[in-house]
Order: C-alpha cells, then structure tokens, then sequence
C-alpha cells in the first residue's frame, strides 16, 4: 500500500481534496454477502441458468480505503454445460481521491486466465496509470478521470442533492476496457425493504437507484459495454445489485451486513 501524501500530494485544488475527505466520512466500512439469480433470459441466448455470490468488504485504514471482491457466477449453458466463472479485486484509495492501486484476478473453471496490477497518481493536468502485471506499461488519462470510492462519494453527493443524472469518466484497472464513460440515471430517495441478517441495522437506511451504463474510452459509439443498476444506501452500503449481460440478466440480493471497526490511528 502506499502512504497518504501531505498536503495537496498531486496539484488539486484544496477545497476540492478536503470536500472528497469529508464527504468520505459518511460512509460506513462493512464486510456484505450477495446471492446472485437469474432474472430474464432471452430466446436464443446461449446461458439458461445462473446461481452466484459476493463476497464484499468495504474497510477503512488510515491512509484511505480497502475494497476487496470476491465473486463466483455458475453459468448454465443451452446444451447442458455449466461454467464456473470467477473474479477477484484488490483496491486501496486514498480519502483525497489522488492515489489508487489495484489487483485483479479472472478464473475460469478454477483456472486463473488473467490478472492485472497496477497503479494510478493524480498528477494537476492528468492521471498517470502504471501497470505492473501483465506488462509493464505507462498510460495517461484525463485529469477529470475519477477512482471507484471516489466516483461512488461524488454519486451519492449527487443523489442527496437531488440529481437526476451524472456522467463522468472513471477508471478501475478492471477487464479490457478499465476506463469508461458512465452515464448514471438516480432516483429519488427509497425506502429500505431488505431483509438481510443485519445486526447493526446498517442497511436499513434510505437507498437511491443507481442506474449505470458503461461506455468504454473511446469507443462509446458502439454503445455500453455494461449495465449496472444498484441500490446504495446513503452510508456506502448496497443493497442490491442488477446486471444486464445482453442476453439474460441476474440480481444479486443483499444477504448479511457487518459493521468493520474503525481503525486506531496516530
């Protein structure tokens, strides 16, 4: 992990770091389970049958943020076949939204067929990307490019204020296309139905629909490459999950909840 700069560590304006700090407060570190099922599938579509899990742990440390993925779909196919698809994420970010750094590990049927870790630093005109693993190789972004904490606190701003709509480019290091163009549609406020084990009543506030659409860099007149809809609360927690893979779609229903401790820092 890296340590947390000094004070403006890439050229940002001040105002802006401090307000993506503050905002970052209101979220609440948790570790959640998901259970995934199919939803629709069309005529013709290839996959019949889908059963899945998240794990998903959202912690605090002192100098930013840990997101930690697990996810397993089984995909069962028109002729009788099934495939075990599987993906892990690594992620830390710092509370000022200028560092992150990133691991990602795809499995299919137990075997691991992709992997990518790197980094990326919020330079005042840019955002520099080094990748470390699968080649070594330096890219550069625009400097309005945002992280995934840091894109999901400025969508959550957003859906208290009251927006209806965002668009904003945001990098992950994730698959092959890690930057996109993501297009979000939110509701209004909604009021929390979910039944999940959750013993620190974290899931129990309010949630607003976010519904995203991926358009990769570059190649957005092609269309999304990724639907997306979730139900976040207020606090960072998820609710709910829907994907839309083209032809069949799944939903992955919040299971249980916990509350991670803060740390204790100097």
């Amino acid at each position: 992990m890296r340590p947390l700069a000094s004070s403006d560590p890439a050229g940002l304006n001040p105002a802006y770091t401090h307000k993506v700090a503050e905002t970052t407060e209101e979220l609440v570190p948790h570790l959640a389970e998901y259970r995934f099922s199919m939803t629709s599938s069309e005529v013709g579509s290839s996959v019949v049958g889908v059963r899945g899990a998240l794990g998903y742990r959202f912690e605090k440390v002192c100098d930013g943020w840990i997101t930690e993925m697990q996810h397993l779909m089984v995909l069962q196919g028109a002729e009788g076949g099934a495939i075990n698809s599987a993906y892990s994420m690594t992620q830390w970010e710092s509370f000022d939204g200028s560092q992150y750094r990133f691991r990602m590990r795809d499995y299919l049927d137990g075997v691991q067929v992709d992997e990518v870790v790197g980094d990326a630093v919020r330079k005042a005109d840019k955002v520099l990307v080094t990748y470390e693993v699968p080649v070594e190789v330096t890219e550069e972004l625009p400097a309005d490019t945002m992280f995934p904490t840091q894109h999901t606190v400025t969508l959550l701003k957003r859906a208290m204020d009251g927006d209806k709509f965002a668009n904003d480019l945001v990098f992950d290091g994730s698959g092959d296309t890690p930057t996109n163009r993501v297009a979000a549609v939110i509701s209004a406020a909604k009021k929390s139905i979910n039944t999940a084990n959750d013993t620190d009543g974290i899931a129990k506030s309010p949630f607003h629909s976010l519904n995203l659409a991926y358009y990769p860099l570059g190649a957005a007149e092609n269309g999304p490459s990724t639907e997306i809809a979730v139900d976040f609360g207020d606090n960072g927690v998820a609710h709910e999950l829907r994907m839309n893979y083209g032809s069949f779609s799944v939903r992955g229903v919040l299971q249980k909840v916990t509350r991670i401790p803060a740390p204790e820092c100097g």
